[in-house]
């Protein structure tokens, strides 16, 4: 089996006592090849440790002789099967990557070029994990330009979530823009992300539009496929938008039934190969039209030319999470032979996904680590989620080193 990354998690109000805990089940991994040349380490804080995430990110690099730091403060962190909301908490995880194959990069330190090599040919800027500050304007331009500098895969990470100072972790303690870890393609990524919704129909081609507002899908009334899509009579829907009172008891029924309806529906868009890979922004339906049957979404169409409905719910996001982990083992045993090649794990998922969505406390992680197995796992619940060269929310990334 192969060599898996230390790791560790705990809860405790005094950091230092947070810290030792994390730094005691992490012991007996300094005796292994892994834990003694062990060069990067990914640090998760909950916003009760923000104004100590100096002093603890210079003690965990006391204690176990590690340079090289990544991480972000968020409300939440997970590890393994556990989540801690609110609560004062670290997770952390060492990796022993070579000192060719990563460059932490912030602020203060660039990251290597889109063009860069290691010592051995391959690209030095393959892959990234990417931490934004909430505060940060622009950061979707950020992100676009981070992609730019990646030669190869995905980005992946997420948005700091604090209700104090927002910090990033990036061998030292940062505010605004961007900071993570730059991974060069000698380095085994596999990555999917979970949009917590599903499908209530087939995927439509937008054939007109004007911003943030569906006009026709497949050259019919947007809002009328909507309701196709739903199973709703669509000569009822000028009554049910506009809430007229016309309708027989039995219609009038049927009516509020539609509405409640509506009111969970979300929309997928992208371009049309988005949606065989699953990787698609999802914005909430936040009007409709009667008059023009048409629909308007919380987003900017930009260049997306299709479109998905979807239902956001807890059988709707526990379907979609078990869908992303189970496309993410297909790939791994595929492509490397087994599971047991995954070495450490990470999971950013959104904060608005926390409590009930999943059935109750820690629901979310477990089920990951369920379909994982026992491998290193920690987390962080965010304030947005990044995947490729955009921001998502209600979503969740998981991506595996192997």
């Amino acid at each position: 089996m192969t060599t898996q990354f230390p790791w560790a998690h705990a809860t405790h109000p005094d950091w230092r006592m947070a810290a030792s805990l994390c730094l005691a089940q992490i012991e007996h991994a300094s005796r292994t090849e892994t834990g003694r040349q062990a060069t990067l380490g990914f640090l998760y804080l909950t916003d009760h440790f923000a104004e100590a995430s100096d002093d603890i990110l210079a003690f965990l690099r006391e204690r176990t002789g590690i340079t090289h730091w990544t991480g972000a403060i968020g409300v939440g962190v997970a590890a393994g099967m556990a989540e801690y909301i609110d609560e004062p908490a670290m997770a952390f995880m060492l990796a022993d990557f070579s000192p060719d194959d990563f460059q932490v990069f912030s602020g203060k330190s660039r990251p290597p070029a889109r063009e860069a090599r290691t010592p051995n040919g391959r690209s030095a800027s393959w892959t990234a994990l990417v931490h934004a500050d909430a505060s940060t304007p622009d950061l979707p331009e950020l992100l676009q330009d981070m992609a730019g500098k990646i030669a190869g895969d995905t980005l992946f990470g997420g948005v700091s979530s604090s209700r104090h100072a927002n910090a990033l972790i990036a061998d030292g303690i940062f505010a605004g823009g961007l900071s993570g870890v730059v991974l060069s393609e000698n380095i085994q990524v596999e990555s999917r992300i979970s949009q917590g919704c599903q499908p209530i129909g087939p995927v439509h081609r937008v054939t007109a539009s004007a911003g943030r507002l569906l006009n026709r899908l497949d050259d019919a009334p947007a809002l009328d496929v909507l309701l196709r899509d739903m199973g709703a009579p669509t000569e009822w829907a000028p009554s049910i938008v506009q809430g007229v009172p016309v309708a027989p008891d039995a219609r009038k029924q049927q009516a509020a039934s539609t509405v409640q309806m509506l009111q969970g529906t979300f929309i997928g868009f992208g371009e049309g190969d988005a949606f065989l890979r699953g990787n698609y922004p999802v914005r909430p339906l936040v009007g409709v039209d009667p008059h023009e049957r048409a629909l308007a979404m919380g987003a900017e169409l930009d260049d997306a030319d299709h479109v998905v409905f979807c239902r956001r719910d807890r059988h709707a996001a526990q379907v979609d999470l078990i869908r992303a982990c189970t496309e993410l083992r297909e790939t791994i045993e595929t492509r490397y032979g087994s599971m047991d090649r995954i070495r450490g794990a990470l999971y950013i998922s959104c904060l608005g996904r926390t409590g009930t969505l999943f059935g109750g406390p820690s629901a979310e992680m477990q089920l990951v680590q369920q379909q994982l197995g026992d491998v290193p796992l920690i987390g962080l619940f965010a304030n947005g989620e990044i995947y490729g060269d955009r921001i998502s929310w209600y979503t969740g990334v998981l991506v595996t080193f192997l």
